[in-house]
């Protein structure tokens, strides 16, 4: 996807430090956008001893520290973004993490910190750049889960802030299609990432298992995830709002998890 010649793209990553949302914004990097990441911590490759994949000349990344758990942090990221002066054109919210835990020995705190990090969040970035995307006619790429609508043992938070996700995502595409905003959602699979890999060291997924559920047989790349929010928040998807994109390698068909 190339931005559009009577511009130069400028997207918001929220999350992009690691995982999934760095994978989004090397992605658009390479294909000429000026990229901010916000996040708690700098992207992991802007770190000593890191290699970003940077994209042409007139291309860039920004990094703005910001929690979005606190409305105020994501207030001020959108108020220096806009101080930027490009056409904001995507936003995307990919930041998230999750506790497994039994239901029974979640307490509230775990409880609202999970849902206040990804549903929460999520609206809170919406919310404070909707006056942007306005200008531009902008996109939203959210980041649901197949955690969403398969049931997961030790995930009940992390499931039920991403199923909120999607139904946020349907509203809001409604809401804003008469600002020609697009509003659209990517639910990956499992999907090879430092933390999944942690995961497996820790004991608590088996890999084996988790690819016999997987009819392609295989851990998604990231870059595969990435191509997928590039691409709804292209012109190509132009007349795509308010869906959830499955980028599962063939687990919901599947249903036998």
């Amino acid at each position: 996807m190339a931005p559009r010649e009577a511009d130069r793209n400028l997207g918001v990553v929220i999350g992009g430090a690691r995982g999934i949302g760095l994978a989004v914004g090397r992605y658009l990097l390479r294909d000429g956008w000026q990229i901010v990441v916000a996040d708690l911590d700098p992207p992991e490759a802007e770190k000593p001893g890191g290699a970003e994949v940077r994209g042409n000349a007139a291309s860039a990344l920004h990094y703005i520290r910001t929690d979005i758990a606190d409305s105020a942090s994501v207030d001020g990221l959108a108020a220096k973004v806009q101080a930027m002066g490009g056409p904001v054109c995507g936003l995307v919210n990919a930041a998230g993490y999750n506790r497994h835990r039994a239901v029974s020995d979640i307490d509230d705190a775990t409880w609202q910190e999970l849902l206040d990090v990804h549903l929460g969040g999520v609206i809170r970035a919406c919310r404070a750049f909707h006056p942007i995307l306005r200008e531009s006619q902008g996109a939203v790429v959210n980041f649901s889960s197949i955690g969403a609508r398969i049931g997961r043992p030790r995930r009940a938070p992390y499931g039920a802030a991403k199923a909120g996700i999607e139904a946020f995502t349907r509203t809001l595409a409604i809401e804003w299609a008469a600002d020609g905003i697009r509003v659209n959602a990517v639910a990956p699979g499992i999907v090879d990432t430092r933390m999944i890999r942690e995961n497996i060291e820790r004991g608590l997924v088996d890999p084996d298992s988790l690819c016999r559920n997987i009819p392609l047989g295989r851990f998604g790349e990231p870059a595969e995830i990435a191509e997928a929010a590039a691409f709804l928040l292209s012109d190509r998807a132009s007349y795509v709002t308010g869906q959830t994109l499955a980028v599962d390698g063939g687990v919901l068909a599947n249903g036998a998890w």
